[in-house]
């Protein structure tokens, strides 16, 4: 009777308990960074909100399971150059199963039932990722979301996060005193 309960009743909650961890951490990310196609795109306090609330629906549900994949630095940064890419920054360092990182950088694709969290430490890509199992949910309005933001020409190389060329527009809002984002700062200080 006590293995069937904690096949059926204990390992239940603490799997569920477990995975919890991954998807709430999406919550305490202090900046959402968006790269199309290897350059970095600022974004908008709205354009942040509605790329936070589309990933948070596609996760809701979601679970961790061990993932097999393993990062190296140089090869995703070079896969950054090319597709969608979101990196959610936090402002410490933060662990799950023993594993550090300041980010996670997730790419984002059509048709993609589950993602790999790729972790970030100072700007290096390195080591074992998590994976979320979206369920039979997908990422497909995200990425259609994305797909239509255009870039606002900030070119980044991102391997030494050298800028190459910069224009900055100043929306009709923005000349109304309205806070940059964390974005912009994190930009105008790399300028500075």
């Amino acid at each position: 009777m006590q293995k069937f309960l904690f096949l059926f009743v204990i390992f239940p909650i603490l799997f569920c308990f477990s995975t919890a961890g991954v998807v709430d951490l999406f919550c305490g990310a202090t900046m959402i960074d968006f790269y199309k196609d290897g350059q970095q795109v600022l974004l908008s306090q709205k354009e942040q909100n509605q790329i936070d609330n589309l990933f948070s629906e596609a996760i809701e549900d979601s679970f961790s399971m061990p993932a097999f994949a393993v990062s190296l630095d140089n090869l995703t940064k070079e896969e950054m150059k090319s597709g969608l890419w979101l990196e959610f920054v936090f402002d410490k360092t933060m662990s799950i199963n023993e594993m550090p990182f300041d980010s996670l950088l997730v790419n984002v694709n059509k048709d993609q039932y589950g993602i790999n969290l790729i972790r970030g430490n100072d700007g290096i890509y390195e080591g074992r990722c998590f994976y979320l199992d979206l369920r039979g949910k997908n990422l497909d309005e995200l990425y259609d979301y994305l797909s239509n933001i255009n870039s606002n020409e900030e070119n980044f190389e991102i391997e030494n996060q050298q800028i190459e060329k910069t224009e900055i527009v100043e929306e009709e809002n923005d000349k109304k005193g309205k806070e940059l984002t964390k974005s912009q700062k994190t930009l105008l200080e790399k300028l500075g």
